[in-house]
């Protein structure tokens, strides 16, 4: 509202600690302290000084730069010194708080920001982390120019206002990763695999490795490592049951002579195969057959040879 005389101050005047035992006659410059803390005024308009008991004149007797206060005139010896900081202007610039001093009470909910105003983290221009509301795309953007974005929480949700559902999930305490469109969960990963829900759509050729077996006396096809299976035998072997079956899986097994050749094959009776009577293997040096599978069961393995196939 307007008032009549001097502008008014904001925050109480506080007395300057007495600086007259560095009088001399030839020194002009004084750090003003307030209960030993320096103490800068802002302007000499901020600040009554007093010497030898007459008021001096701001700006013209003495000037203020920081806490640090300078006469034109160096006060003598024995000169007597009286000085009161006033309150900050009403109407000056910005106060600037104190670090740490501002609590989510003063500020406020929502904090909010105009169109393509920024709030920036970091201190290089080049790598600081950027949230804001771009309005000529209408997108809300987080943007890291260089390094990664760490999201951390026990579970974590991303969620399109577009869709009924759950866009992202990582339920880390179910130990799975969800992915889904319209409130439906489409497939779920987890530490043994990939689960499809709702079925899956292949555009393009797919294709799985076929990894080779250890040669050995005894063969044991571990199903966690591969759908398809090479081996070249060295020997009369025999094929273990295999370890880490899931059911529903399904591939092949290549079975190939060596430069010798004559080498068989015995199966364990997980391997079911027609007419329950495992195959004879083509013995011809060099020759591959071929054992299509299909996991019914546990330790029940449907099976389809090919022969020397050329």
């Amino acid at each position: 509202m307007p008032y009549v005389g001097p502008q008014p101050k904001l925050g109480r005047n506080r007395e300057v600690d007495d600086i007259s035992s560095g009088f001399n006659g030839s020194t002009t410059a004084f750090t003003l302290q307030v209960s030993g803390s320096n103490v800068s005024p802002g302007t000499a308009n901020d600040i009554y000084v007093s010497l030898g008991g007459v008021i001096q004149n701001p700006n013209q007797d003495f000037t203020i730069a920081g806490s640090t206060i300078t006469f034109t005139t160096a006060p003598a010896s024995g000169l007597s010194f009286f000085a009161v900081v006033l309150g900050q202007s009403i109407d000056s610039s910005v106060v600037t708080p104190a670090d740490g001093s501002v609590t989510s009470a003063k500020l406020s909910n929502p904090l909010a920001l105009s169109d393509d105003h920024k709030i920036s983290f970091g201190t290089g221009a080049a790598n600081n982390l950027e949230i804001f509301h771009e309005s000529s795309s209408n997108t809300n953007e987080i943007i890291a120019a260089d390094g990664d974005i760490h999201i951390q929480a026990d579970n974590f949700m991303l969620i399109s206002d577009d869709t009924a559902g759950r866009a992202i999930y990582l339920n880390n305490s179910g130990g799975h990763l969800e992915l889904g469109f319209d409130g439906n969960h489409d497939a779920r990963f987890t530490g043994s695999g990939v689960t499809f829900l709702t079925g899956i759509d292949l555009t393009g050729g797919a294709a799985a490795n076929i990894t080779a077996l250890s040669d050995g006396a005894t063969i044991t096809i571990d199903m966690s490592t591969a759908c398809h299976h090479s081996v070249t035998l060295g020997g009369n072997r025999t094929f273990a049951a295999p370890s880490n079956q899931v059911v529903g899986q399904a591939g092949s097994i290549f079975i190939t002579q060596d430069g010798t050749g004559s080498r068989t094959a015995a199966f364990n009776s997980a391997f079911k195969f027609v007419g329950g009577t495992a195959p004879t293997l083509t013995t011809t040096a060099s020759a591959t057959d071929r054992i299509d599978y299909i996991i019914k069961s546990s330790n029940v393995i449907h099976c389809a040879v090919s022969l020397d196939v050329k």
